[in-house]
């Protein structure tokens, strides 16, 4: 619900002719010019802006630290003995899948780039770690899995519509494909199951 408002907030804010710096680094970003890798509204409303490999390594490396900072966070707050299962088992998971990645970049000689996407994601882990910290034992729980449903489903549409058809080098789309994907649908199949317990 968060991000359509944003998303219709910063839509209004273009039509208004008031383009922002939001999510710019704080550089203002001309109406004729366009942001690296996407659209300076997530993105993921334009499927035909295509990221460069930089940035789909950037991205992912953005999502897999965001989850390990949440769920590093989350075992310390998790007042359930199935959510703080869930949180080990997450940044194990996210933990390896970031070395994967950062080798594999290396091996195919791609270098990081920061752009749109990246940017968001870590922003978006930020602004939940701060909305997390008000927040103890069964609410707490509640609210962390909402936002693990939220950023896996939206991760899924990223890499579904936006990373993997972007991706030029082949083994990066097939780790996307193979790798990642099956990762981050497993983490929403399991965090659904749980929410719908607590």
């Amino acid at each position: 619900m968060r991000r359509l408002l944003l998303g219709a907030l910063a839509g209004a804010f273009i039509l208004s002719g008031s383009l922002a710096t939001a999510q710019d680094g704080g550089r203002h970003i001309p109406p004729t010019e366009q942001a690296p890798g996407g659209t300076g509204m997530g993105g993921l409303d334009s499927p035909d802006m295509t990221l460069s490999d930089g940035e789909i390594v950037a991205t992912v490396a953005a999502s897999n630290r965001g989850e390990v900072t949440l769920g590093t966070f989350a075992q310390g707050r998790a007042s359930s003995r199935a959510l703080r299962d869930l949180t080990r088992s997450m940044v194990t998971a996210h933990t390896e899948a970031g070395t994967r990645m950062s080798a594999l970049a290396q091996r195919l000689n791609l270098t990081s780039i920061e752009g749109t996407e990246s940017l968001r994601l870590n922003a978006e882990a930020t602004a939940t770690r701060q909305q997390l910290t008000r927040l103890r034992g069964g609410a707490f729980d509640r609210a962390f899995l909402d936002a693990q449903i939220a950023s896996h489903s939206e991760l899924l549409e990223l890499l579904d519509h936006k990373l993997i058809p972007s991706a030029h080098a082949a083994d990066l789309r097939a780790a996307l494909q193979s790798d990642l994907r099956p990762m981050v649908a497993e983490h929403l199949a399991h965090a659904r199951s749980l929410r719908r317990r607590l």
